[in-house]
């Protein structure tokens, strides 16, 4: 049984990327190539990324002979990028999934149910994990001689190291589940979670090269803060910089028996938790005057309201946009130097000075494209898709809303990015309508682009709204 629900599970994945729409034979090969293709250049342009991170990481820290805290670095990054990639989806999936009354009613063990779930959760973290701990290993390679040894340990320690995140993201999100089912407003707490999860992360990779040195320069002291306070990574690192099997051995024990602990423990809770339905929110009805408005306004109000009221769609939908102020800020009060740092992330350290102004451009530009609002807008929709199309109303007003609901949110972001770095770089006059009028369109763009491409790649048999956003084919190309 536990076979089956995981095949279930994984098909389930793939058919809502992947699955063609009726009348399109050669649709879902066509759109699995073209995923293919767009994987490989996420996987690229990740590497590449955290590629030029490693490799300034490792000469420093063998130069002080501590190269165990490279590797062990490599892991701490790993765990946060797979704990804030599927902590929530972890809260969702194992707790709020709207199958767990048919499974419930069903002769199957919650350990079965709770087991398919959790492998299906480590299968995602592992594809997290690859991107980080990949660059790591190929760097290693790169900049020093190895051994068959060396790689069979490190293989290893990639095949564990995912159980640590998957332990620790079962554990936020049983008690987010329980938080949130005690919460009236739940959307906007699971909003400024996410947003504080994501800060620290972007936080620690930002400056990951101001810790570097720092590192370098209180290596002694660094070195023995890691072995208190994280003791699974220190023994990694040791196992891979020695040949310290022991170490790899407790690395392992580290892993697994977290795991094992936290599979039962909520394979026995699995069911009170599933079936808690506190703090719902109870609407009382209030009589009031009544105003009538134009249908796009109407249609584009109703839109406002499903981003409100889910966190998910604010979260994946709103990002782009946090992120472009969030940066035009940090350029406001730290000027040229925030630009470099991005520069040090993601383009190994090229010298901005002299072009800020483009630099500056481009990133509030790469941000607003990440605000994909209108992408998964017709999607989520859902089973009441039959409504509008009963509705006298033209496609236009049908569609604009879309568009609308998209500009509302993502043109006031671009307008605030573009006078925060229009005060804090030097710009002439033309320097100062190129930073405004660029990225204003190409935040039109990418909002008509994604209706566009969601009436193309429509889905609308999901199980959870988290998919559409997510993963679905419109939201993955509109990014």
């Amino acid at each position: 049984m536990l076979k089956t629900l995981l095949k279930i599970r994984w098909k389930g994945l793939l058919y809502n990327m992947f699955a063609r729409r009726r009348g399109k034979k050669n649709s879902g090969k066509g759109m699995m190539i073209l995923f293919a293709f767009l994987l490989l250049y996420l996987v690229a342009a990740f590497g590449l990324m955290f590629g030029f991170m490693f490799y300034s990481m490792y000469e420093p820290f063998n130069a002080i002979d501590m190269g165990w805290l490279y590797y062990s670095l490599a892991a701490v990054l790993s765990t946060m990028l797979c704990f804030i990639g599927s902590v929530f989806f972890t809260q969702t999936m194992l707790f709020d999934a709207k199958d767990n009354e048919l499974l419930l009613s069903l002769p199957i063990k919650p350990a079965t149910i709770i087991g398919s779930r959790i492998l299906l959760l480590l299968l995602i973290n592992y594809g997290y994990s690859l991107l980080i701990m990949a660059a790591c290993g190929v760097v290693r390679c790169f900049v020093a001689p190895v051994t068959a040894l060396d790689v069979v340990r490190y293989v290893l320690c990639c095949l564990l190291l995912p159980l640590l995140p998957s332990t620790l993201s079962c554990i936020v999100g049983g008690l987010i589940a329980l938080i949130i089912s005690r919460l009236r407003n739940k959307n906007l707490f699971s909003l400024l979670l996410s947003l504080v999860f994501l800060g620290a992360y972007f936080a620690v990779c930002f400056n990951m090269q101001d810790y570097i040195e720092k590192m370098v320069k209180n290596g002694a002291a660094i070195g023995e803060a890691i072995q208190k306070a994280l003791p699974p990574f220190y023994a990694m690192g040791l196992a891979m910089q020695n040949g310290d099997w022991l170490q790899l051995l407790i690395f392992a024990l580290w892993c697994i028996v977290p795991f094992a602990l936290v599979f039962l423990l909520l394979s026995r809770t699995f069911i009170r938790i599933a079936t808690s339905k506190r703090g719902q929110k109870k609407v009382k009805y209030e009589a009031k005057a009544m105003h009538a408005s134009s249908v796009r306004w109407s249609g584009t109000c109703k839109e406002l309201r499903r981003l409100v009221n889910s966190s998910a769609y604010m979260l994946n939908g709103c990002l782009g946009s946090i992120l472009s102020v969030a940066v035009a800020v940090l350029t406001l009060f730290k000027g040229e130097g925030i630009l470099q740092t991005l520069a040090n992330v993601y383009a190994g350290g090229a010298d901005v000075s002299a072009f800020a102004m483009p630099m500056a451009c481009i990133i509030e530009c790469f941000t607003l494209s990440m605000s994909i609002l209108s992408a998964p807008s017709i999607s989520l929709e859902g089973k009441n898709i039959w409504l509008l199309q009963s509705m006298p109303m033209t496609a236009a007003d049908v569609l604009m809303p879309k568009v609308y609901m998209h500009l509302i949110i993502t043109v006031p972001a671009s307008l605030l990015s573009s006078l925060m770095y229009a005060l804090a770089l030097p710009m002439g006059t033309l320097d100062i309508v190129l930073i405004f009028l660029v990225p204003l369109l190409i935040t039109v763009t990418m909002a008509l682009l994604g209706v566009v491409v969601n009436l193309r790649w429509p889905r609308f048999d999901y199980t959870n709204e988290t998919m559409v956003v997510k993963q679905s084919a419109s939201s993955t190309w509109a990014r």
